[in-house]
């Protein structure tokens, strides 16, 4: 990606175009019925981040009859790392639109399960093996991300390996250990509201047409006017990661080649429940 490329994808220009929908977006929401919610529910595409969150995005949009608004809504915003009440997070479902596709960091609770629900959302859930996400997150907030409320503690470190290890135990304060940055998001893979989805599932080539289709099933199964639906190969043709602004290339098991046995020890004792094998 170009500078120029760069900067129409950085946080302030992103958060900047967001701002402008927000006048026909909330005219969308003012006139929207119960109904308009049945025929065409909303897409949330939520995800552990540095998981594909926009991998996924690209999917959902290829759905039939979707807006996209560039609202996002995330549980602790990376500029300030300020948690939002569940009251906060009750109101910004309550405003999204029908038909709209939308990322979201939302750890799982059962009145954001419920918010989800009552707005008949189509609700994707996509997570990533923690030790690729820690090393993900640890590069990107050291060398991507200077908007972010932790760059700077990031890039003030000597190495990738003392890095990482942060990313794993966290600051103490508004950057938590990973077992709780993770683990609060984790309660999804057991929700019935939810399609959950693998990372490493979607990009591969012998499972994500598979995946695909899993996400076409249940748009078939929610939306009332499903309309002229898109095949599994097309929405397998719209992943396209480099597009993505967070995008770091690496692939699937870096952990294996670049986590170094004291980090691994330090994961396996704090997100053993969740790590794949």
């Amino acid at each position: 990606m170009s500078k120029f490329g760069k900067l129409l994808q950085s946080a302030p220009v992103r958060k900047a175009k967001a701002f402008a929908n927000r006048v026909p977006r909330l005219a969308a929401h003012l006139s929207a019925k119960e109904e308009d919610y049945r025929a065409r529910p909303p897409i949330i595409v939520n995800s552990l981040p540095k998981s594909g969150t926009h991998l996924l995005m690209q999917i959902a949009q290829e759905l039939p009859d979707r807006r996209y608004f560039g609202s996002f809504i995330a549980q602790t915003p990376s500029m300030t790392l300020r948690m939002r009440s569940q009251g906060e997070i009750d109101r910004k479902i309550a405003a999204i639109v029908p038909g709209e596709v939308l990322g979201t960091h939302l750890y799982y609770t059962p009145e954001t399960e419920a918010a989800l629900r009552k707005i008949n959302a189509i609700h994707l859930f996509i997570w990533r093996d923690p030790r690729d996400v820690l090393l993900s997150e640890a590069h990107y907030l050291a060398k991507m991300n200077r908007w972010h409320a932790m760059h700077k503690a990031f890039a003030a470190l000597p190495d990738a390996e003392t890095q990482v290890r942060f990313a794993i135990t966290g600051n103490g304060g508004n950057y938590p250990g990973a077992e709780e940055r993770i683990g609060s998001y984790m309660g999804w893979l057991t929700s019935d509201s939810c399609l959950s989805l693998r990372y490493e599932e979607l990009v591969d080539p012998q499972t994500q047409l598979g995946q695909c289709q899993r996400i076409l099933d249940v748009y078939k199964a929610t939306a009332r006017a499903p309309g002229s639906l898109p095949s599994a190969e097309m929405l397998v043709d719209a992943i396209n990661p480099a597009r993505s602004h967070t995008f770091n290339r690496g692939g699937i098991g870096r952990w294996r080649k670049e986590m170094s046995p004291a980090n691994l020890a330090l994961c396996e004792e704090r997100l053993g429940p969740w790590l794949a094998s």
